[in-house]
């Protein structure tokens, strides 16, 4: 990136791009390419869904957000959270690079206890940086600690201190890929002491990439980090980093070889005005489908993943980040992305506008792909980040604020709002599910208990809020949750 866009960290009323409250809904619905088996994840569980009859079947619970079902609709691939009752004897499931940085520090902890001589204020003293710092993943150094404790840790601590210790909840992040129609037959690819999420099987169902969240020190005021990662599923490295910090939404180049993903400047993380990004894409694959990736040298605090990739990559454009941004390739390997839109001069009054853009990688340039007549809805409305391309790549779902969305076609500009003014519901700035294509031509979204898609008497609402089907023109083809259980929609 150029050094004149480096510069626009001058500008700070851009504050508000990256400290705009919002909320990406953890529940989610996703399709396979022909719309013929969904993916439901649901109040932490997740089901398989028949994409006619709307028939559920139970497969996990304890599901992360944003679990995955491959385009031809045979695997699916999620990460679930495992409870652990012993942490020395869990350690043996971690990649080794986590199993030394949860030794090392407590080994650093240990020594600050022992120049404390005891705990400080009732807490164990534990060190104040580093990757085991946020949330509660320092407790696996804490308990391992005390499991292993010595004679001179017994004597500062007592036995009330070490059962203090051993009290301390730990569990890890379990990523499994399976085959969707037996999904009693699925194969553990990776664990991890970091919150993993947001899995994407890559077209040819031999990668998988997914978010794990790895985070020097405490939780700053812009955003959680999160770096991107991708497993082989036909060898042995299962976390090889992709790039960091990054956004939410990335994308499976079509031909499988390459990645393409949304990256904060790491540099600008701590300061108080916008932060620099870059949309980028990273070659994972060579022509033989082997990954791209080197084994990790473990340092002496050890490391977050295995592997480090290595093939290409090329930055393709300067933008403000927001972890809300996504990027997603169309046909013909065209490149879409979200972003703020950036005119200069500006006032300091302005808010960021939110719209979709494309890359073209022949001349090198970058295209606002929403016409004028969308502009209104989308403007202020961050929900839109979070795009849906259809698989023809000519028509987007834009989210927007109280769950509504509208159907953008390129070709001839059209805009259609199947939810009507008055039927919203929610929260501005969160969804509780967002829309998603089913195939080229049919859409699922939830509706409220008010909606006409429902009832034929405004007056008189729906009995709970539904999953319906409706058509890429936005008309009513059935409802898909009508089956389903009141306590998955209530």
């Amino acid at each position: 990136m150029n050094n004149r866009m480096k510069s626009f960290g001058l500008v700070a009323f851009y504050v508000a791009v990256i400290f705009l409250v919002g909320c990406i809904p953890e529940d989610s619905l996703q399709w396979s390419k022909d719309g013929s088996t969904g993916l439901l994840r649901m109040k932490g569980e997740l089901y398989l869904v028949d994409g006619l009859s709307g028939e559920l079947t139970k497969i996990a619970k304890d599901i992360l957000p944003w679990p995955d079902i491959s385009d031809d609709g045979k695997l699916i691939a999620y990460c679930r959270g495992v409870q652990c009752s012993n942490a020395s004897e869990n350690l043996k499931v971690l990649p080794a690079g986590q199993v030394r940085m949860i030794k090392f520090y407590a080994e650093k902890t240990k020594k600050n206890i022992l120049d404390a001589g005891g705990l400080t204020d009732g807490q164990f003293p534990f060190p104040e940086e580093g990757l085991l710092l946020p949330g509660d993943y320092q407790n696996w150094a804490i308990r391992y600690l005390c499991e292993n404790a010595d004679g001179k840790l017994l004597e500062l601590l007592g036995k009330e201190g070490i059962e203090k210790g051993k009290e301390k909840e730990i569990g890890y992040f379990r990523i499994v890929v399976a085959p969707a129609r037996e999904p009693e037959k699925g194969r553990i690819v990776a664990n991890s002491v970091f919150n993993v999420m947001g899995m994407k099987l890559s077209p040819n169902n031999k990668f998988l990439a997914y978010l794990m969240h790895t985070q020097e020190g405490q939780v700053n005021n812009a955003f959680e980090e999160y770096g991107l990662y991708v497993a082989s599923l036909e060898s042995d490295a299962n976390m090889a980093l992709v790039g960091h910090p990054v956004s939410l939404g990335f994308g499976w180049r079509p031909d499988s070889k390459a990645v393409a993903y949304i990256k904060a400047d790491s540099k600008n993380l701590r300061h108080d005005d916008f932060i620099v990004g870059t949309l980028e894409e990273r070659t994972i694959a060579d022509v033989n489908d082997n990954l791209l990736a080197e084994a990790t040298v473990l340092p002496e605090h050890g490391s977050a993943g295995t592997h480090r990739c290595t093939g290409e990559n090329p930055e393709l454009a300067g933008l403000i980040f927001n972890p809300w941004l996504k990027a997603v390739y169309g046909p013909g390997e065209r490149l879409f992305f979200s972003s703020a839109r950036l005119s200069l001069p500006t006032s300091t009054n302005d808010e960021p506008k939110w719209s979709v853009f494309c890359y073209d990688s022949v001349t090198n340039t970058v295209t606002n792909v929403l016409g004028p007549g969308v502009s209104s809805y989308t403007d202020e409305d961050m929900g839109v980040a979070q795009l849906d391309l259809s698989a023809d790549g000519k028509k987007v779902l834009l989210p927007l604020s109280k769950n509504r969305f509208l159907i953008y076609r390129f070709g001839d500009g059209s805009v259609v709002l199947p939810i009507e003014e008055g039927e919203e519901f929610g929260e501005e700035n969160v969804s509780a599910l967002f829309p998603a294509w089913k195939g080229n031509d049919e859409i699922s979204c939830m509706v409220s208990e008010k909606s006409h898609f429902l009832t034929r008497d405004k007056e008189e609402p729906h009995k709970r809020k539904e999953i319906v089907i409706l058509g890429a023109d936005g008309k009513f083809r059935r409802v898909l949750s009508e089956k389903w259980p009141d306590g998955l929609l209530k």
